[in-house]
Parts: structure tokens; C-alpha cells; sequence
């Protein structure tokens, strides 16, 4: 397991006080005959400023060593309670701001990720071919999941978009506009780069739209730039919505119901009409 650069600092910091207590453990042993648990005694109250003065030196030697212990062992300790400390708190913060973070996906993919990636999936040359990779839901376990990364990784994301398509797509995103600005302006996505990459993403496919006002004449250039712009939301969309799927059957198991029966890349059941 990798550590970070906080825990890297706490087990510095931890690996210094040990050292200073166990040198300052044994120094007392020798010089003036303590038995181990009260050197180790002395120099966890010396150490920690406690300071008893039940258990105390009678040398000389005793003494300096005593002074060394107060003059290395409180900064050492005081060191590592504050790296502790910072640690712990860093790491709140961090859960803390995890936690927006995935509400504002979440609010994206209720009210337009969901739907943007199923229109763009279904102009998908390779849909079936997608689908047929894709496993079966076998309730979205660990596994389940890996799969749909190995399959989503590998996937071509070409597709190709009639002027009626791109006209959809165009009113979608105009009228999800004020949305998706309004997500980007989230201090909480400057924590994300890959989300923020997928909202510009999506906003520039909407420029490219609207600049263009005859969609159904495009030329040979315009429409490959064009698609490969969708392609390249396409491609973001899908990682990022599995990311999110893994966070909602993590964490929020009702909403993740609703959302993996709106999976996008599958073909909703038809609506059984009423007896």
C-alpha cells in the first residue's frame, strides 16, 4: 500500500519518538540501574511533560540524561501528537470534501449524465458489440465492476451522429446549460480533475452546436471534428458514470437501485401495458 504525504510524516515522526524513548529507556537502565518498566516509565512522564517525580535520578549521569530526554524526547512528542493530529484532521477534510464531490456528480447524473450518455451510446457503431462485452448484472459485485472497467477500457467510442441526432443533442445541452455551469462554478470539482475535464467536455460539444447553424450540412471536416468531440465525451461519460454507480452501491444502496435500472447502455424493459 502506498502512503501518503501524511502518513509518511506520522511514521517519521512516530519512528523519532521511539527511538528517543527506547535510547533514553535504555540509557536510564545503565546508569542508574532502573528496571525496564520504570526507565520506560520515567521517560514516557519525562517525555510527555507530565513530570510525576516519583520515579526519579540519582546520578549524575542519571541526570544528564535526563536533561537530554527533556531537551529531544518533548519535541519529539510534541512532534508527533501534532502530525497526528494534522493527519486526522487533513483526512476528515478530505472525506468531508469527497462527499460534495460526489453529490455534485450525482446531481449531474440525475439531471443530464444519465441521459446525455444513453443518447451517445445509441449512436454508438458498436453498441451491441459494447453490450455483448459487458456482463450480465450479477449485482453489481467487485467483480461486476471490473469487468465493465476492463470492457469500458477497451472500447472504440465511435459514433455516428445523423443532423437529427446532433439537433437533439444541441436542444439537450441548451437546455442543461444553466446546470452545467452552475456545476463547474463548484469549488468542490477543482478536487476532481476528470469531472471538471467531463463538464468542459460536454459544454464545448455544445458550442461546437450552436456555432454551427445548419447541422445538416456539414462538411466532410466539420462532422468529423464534430463526432470526434462526442466521442471524446462519450468516452469520459462512461468512466465516470461506472465511478459514480461504485459510489452509489457503496454508500447510498436506494439510489443505486434506480440508477442501475437506468443503466445507459442497456435497452429499458418495455412498459407492460396495463391489464
Amino acid at each position: 500500500m502506498q502512503l501518503d504525504a501524511g502518513q509518511k510524516r506520522v511514521l517519521a515522526a512516530l519512528g523519532v519518538l521511539a527511538v528517543v524513548l527506547m535510547a533514553g529507556t535504555l540509557a536510564l537502565m545503565q546508569v542508574e540501574g532502573f528496571d525496564f518498566a520504570d526507565s520506560l516509565y520515567f521517560s514516557v512522564v519525562t517525555m510527555s511533560t507530565v513530570g510525576f517525580g516519583d520515579v526519579v535520578p540519582h546520578t549524575g549521569a542519571g541526570r544528564v540524561v535526563a536533561g537530554i530526554m527533556i531537551l529531544t524526547g518533548v519535541g519529539s512528542f510534541m512532534n508527533a501528537v501534532a502530525a497526528t493530529s494534522d493527519h486526522l484532521l487533513t483526512r476528515r477534510a478530505q472525506k468531508e470534501r469527497k462527499e460534495k464531490l460526489n453529490m455534485v456528480i450525482g446531481v449531474f447524473f440525475s439531471e443530464a449524465g444519465t441521459r446525455l450518455l444513453r443518447k451517445l451510446a445509441l449512436l454508438d457503431t458498436d453498441l451491441e458489440g459494447l453490450r455483448s462485452r459487458l456482463p450480465e448484472a450479477d449485482g453489481w459485485s467487485d467483480q461486476y465492476f471490473r469487468k465493465c472497467a476492463a470492457s469500458i477500457s477497451k472500447h472504440g467510442y465511435k459514433v455516428a451522429a445523423t443532423a437529427a441526432d446532433l439537433e437533439d443533442i444541441k436542444a439537450f445541452l441548451t437546455e442543461k446549460s444553466p446546470l452545467l455551469i452552475r456545476l463547474l462554478e463548484n469549488p468542490n470539482l477543482l478536487e476532481h480533475e476528470t469531472c471538471t475535464d467531463l463538464l468542459w467536455a460536454v459544454l464545448h460539444i455544445k458550442e461546437e452546436l450552436e456555432f454551427r447553424f445548419d447541422l445538416s450540412s456539414l462538411s466532410p471536416a466539420d462532422a468529423t471534428h464534430v463526432c470526434g468531440d462526442l466521442e471524446r465525451a462519450y468516452r469520459l461519460l462512461a468512466w465516470q458514470w461506472l465511478d459514480y454507480m461504485r459510489h452509489l452501491k457503496a454508500n447510498y444502496p436506494y439510489l443505486f437501485m434506480t440508477a442501475a435500472h437506468r443503466n445507459p447502455f442497456r435497452e429499458p424493459k418495455p412498459v407492460q401495458p396495463d391489464a
